[in-house]
């Protein structure tokens, strides 16, 4: 794909997720259960597939008000699944500590999304939400052709989201000025042992 053809694409999956966020009334829906705030590539204007991350903040979210939400979710917006994480119990390395509702619904839409939703405290949310603006700063225009076609590439790569994600790929075309995914994939090797 081109660079216009990643942007193209890009705009494509930003409408699609307004239609989720807006149209199906999930942001307000989340709003009734604690602050929403959209992160990760739909905030960064750098979209490559279907996938929203957002974060619930929230000091007095209960597993009843929760699963209250799941059902709230699933009457809207008709998953075919869902999966559920309780992370005050997992304590799984670099995750957060909260609940968390997997999505994956399909809708009206070509292919399926998957939407993430943690439900964290303000202290982490706030922690999260600063790192992630660190990381808007250092973005620019001349970083987005090469992150679009690395995320686009590795998007469905074994390993994605398990030994490695989205910031990885952002800090290696910010910090180590890796510009195709050729090169990533020699980054990946030297850095995370991943072939």
């Amino acid at each position: 794909m081109t660079t216009n053809e990643f942007e193209k694409l890009n705009s494509a999956l930003k409408s699609e997720a307004n239609t989720i966020l807006h149209d199906y009334g999930l942001l307000e829906m989340l709003g009734g259960y604690g602050k929403p705030t959209i992160l990760g590539s739909y905030s960064l204007n750098l979209m490559t597939w279907r996938d929203l991350d957002i974060h619930l903040e929230s000091n007095q979210m209960t597993i009843k008000d929760f699963f209250n939400l799941g059902l709230d979710i699933a009457t809207r917006l008709r998953p075919r699944r869902m999966s559920f994480r309780n992370e005050f119990i997992g304590n799984t390395p670099n995750l957060p500590r909260g609940f968390y509702w997997g999505i994956y619904t399909k809708l009206s839409f070509p292919e399926e999304w998957k939407i993430d939703i943690w439900a964290l405290d303000s202290d982490q949310a706030k922690s999260l939400l600063k790192r992630f603006r660190d990381l808007e700063k250092k973005m620019s225009k001349e970083n987005r052709p090469a992150i679009l076609a690395i995320k686009s590439h590795f998007c469905r790569h074994p390993e994605y989201r398990k030994s490695f994600s989205s910031f990885d790929i952002y800090k290696s075309v910010i910090e180590d000025k890796i510009r195709s995914p050729e090169e990533f994939s020699r980054w990946l090797k030297n850095n995370k042992r991943i072939e």
